[in-house]
């Protein structure tokens, strides 16, 4: 293994637009001592080998000029994926590591009844990238360590940091030249009705409803997520530079944590907007804190999470660590809770996933039921959104973001989804209210760029 710190007078953000240029780039970066649940940003460029999984299972592994087909459980051909390309032995964190991108359409392969039907999406609904080098910044200790976990990827850290200070910023960004909602007002509101309408029958207690927004035009992603961490940055925003898409997450949501034998996730649920007045803004915390449809939103979902850990977690080890706090963001305040459990050494991560994935934040309860009325009610495929973006260290650890507040960036068009949960006196003027607030950062950014 090789270290060596690099003094760097740039900012994780100013690391990511220098490198943009090169291929396969990814970076996870919370902006502070919260980031990723590790107070570092990590950066990684030029993968030694991706793995691209389709909807039906087939999949591509490419290493160099080389490829290989798999077939199989997209869960179980991740962990084929990471084992298959860890280096032995293990080594220290940040080092090398596999970053992952989780469709919101792999929750077809978490049931094993679940109906799959024919679906046509432009990108992947799995893609896994494995990097033998990373640039890692502590936000602690304010600096910058190159880190490889190989002898290649050893070579590679001194053809990257000999490029990076002579390297020019990536172009800004190219403002799309129109945005749209994919729903009316009206349309919005009739869709809720329609949840309203399982929740009296008691098909379920909760679903979690998006609408799209889409913005047409050439936009540079990394730009992007430049221009979304310098406004809005959140505790597990990444980018993700997929070849034929990229992904701007500027999500605050910790899906997964897997670190040693504990597992631990920290659903949100709750929102209000924050004020620049100091006093109105601990009165919107206050409200949201002790608002009943807020609690009881949030209650239903921590308790499905105890469930979901439930199947994988060793019996009586679940807890609740922390319930409905009030935590404060750029534009928002949310409730979060914090539940784990003891998780045994031999239960894979597929399996964990299986159990898991998605998350219950972004379906509603009971889950299998809310996802099957998403799909019935909602116009448009989710892809990426409500996913997850994940990064497995060479160590072991897992940690995983819900991908809210998350672009999809191709060719020709940027797509940005906004959602809320659906409960029984859910307002539907308010819940489409709240989509909007959840997708203002989003739209300022493109829109200042285009004044």
């Amino acid at each position: 293994m090789s270290t060596q710190g690099v003094d760097l007078a740039l900012s994780p953000m100013e690391a990511v637009d220098r490198v943009a240029g090169f291929p396969g780039v990814f970076a996870l970066d919370g902006g502070g001592p919260a980031s990723w649940a590790c107070g570092h940003a990590i950066i990684g460029v030029c993968p030694r080998s991706t793995l691209r999984v389709l909807y039906d299972g087939s999949a591509v592994v490419c290493e160099g000029r080389e490829s290989v087909r798999w077939r199989g459980d997209p869960f179980d051909l991740l962990e084929r994926f990471y084992r298959e390309t860890l280096p032995q032995p293990a080594l220290e964190p940040f080092s090398g590591g596999t970053l992952v991108a989780l469709s919101y359409d792999l929750r077809d392969w978490t049931e094993p009844r679940r109906h799959r039907p024919r679906r046509t999406l432009e990108v992947p609904v799995l893609y896994a990238a494995r990097y033998d080098a990373l640039l890692s910044y502590d936000y602690e200790k304010c600096g910058y360590n190159w880190r490889a976990s190989t002898p290649e990827g050893t070579r590679q850290l001194a053809e990257v940091g000999a490029r990076i200070s002579e390297m020019r910023p990536a172009a800004d960004l190219k403002p799309a030249l129109r945005i749209r909602s994919g729903s009316s007002r009206e349309d919005y509101a009739t869709a809720i009705h329609q949840v309203l309408a399982y929740i009296r029958a008691g098909d379920i207690y909760q679903a979690n409803l998006s609408q799209r927004f889409v913005a047409h035009g050439q936009i540079s992603p990394s730009a992007l997520y430049g221009a979304m961490q310098r406004r809005h940055p959140m505790p597990f925003s990444a980018y993700v530079d997929g070849g034929d898409f990229a992904l701007v997450s500027n999500s605050p949501e910790c899906f997964l944590v897997r670190d040693g034998g504990r597992l631990s996730t920290y659903p949100i649920k709750g929102t209000r907007p924050r004020s620049a007045d100091p006093a109105s803004d601990r009165r919107l915390a206050v409200e949201l804190r002790n608002n009943p449809k807020e609690l009881a939103e949030h209650v239903m979902i921590v308790d499905l999470e105890r469930n979901d850990l439930g199947r994988v977690c060793k019996t009586g080890s679940i807890r609740v660590d922390a319930f409905a706090r009030v935590e404060s963001f750029p534009t928002l305040h949310h409730l979060v809770s914090q539940v784990s459990g003891e998780v045994a050494a031999d239960v894979p991560l597929a399996e964990i996933l299986r159990a898991t994935f998605p998350g219950g934040s972004i379906t509603g309860a009971p889950k299998i039921r809310a996802m099957e009325i998403i799909d019935e009610i909602e116009p448009v495929h989710r892809g990426f959104y409500t996913g997850s973006i994940g990064f497995l260290d060479d160590c072991g650890k897992a940690t995983f973001n819900i991908a809210i507040r998350t672009a999809i960036v191709s060719p020709s068009q940027v797509t940005y989804h906004a959602g809320g949960g659906i409960v029984a006196d859910s307002d539907p003027q308010r819940e489409y209210e709240e989509t909007l607030l959840k997708a203002q950062p989003f739209l300022n950014v493109l829109r200042a760029k285009a004044a």
